[in-house]
């Protein structure tokens, strides 16, 4: 509701109730959607980390047959 007040008003006219309540849902809406989304904003670069880790991980598991089936 703070960011619609500091909206000037079009041509010094009044705006219409159903224009500010749209405006005022939009907001709702909107700060629902962040508030929905932020648990998969933070958990992405944790998957991300986990994958890393986890190939790092096979590659050390796999390296000795690697250098055994490389090895003449």
């Amino acid at each position: 509701m703070q960011r619609l007040s500091e909206i000037p008003p079009e041509r010094g006219a009044m705006l219409q109730s159903s224009v500010i309540w749209l405006r005022a849902h939009l907001l709702r809406r909107w700060h629902a959607e962040r508030r929905a989304t932020l648990p998969l904003d933070v958990i992405e670069p944790v998957q991300v980390v986990a994958g890393l880790a986890a190939a790092v991980l096979l590659l050390i598991w796999s390296l000795p047959l690697i250098v055994r089936t490389l090895a003449p």
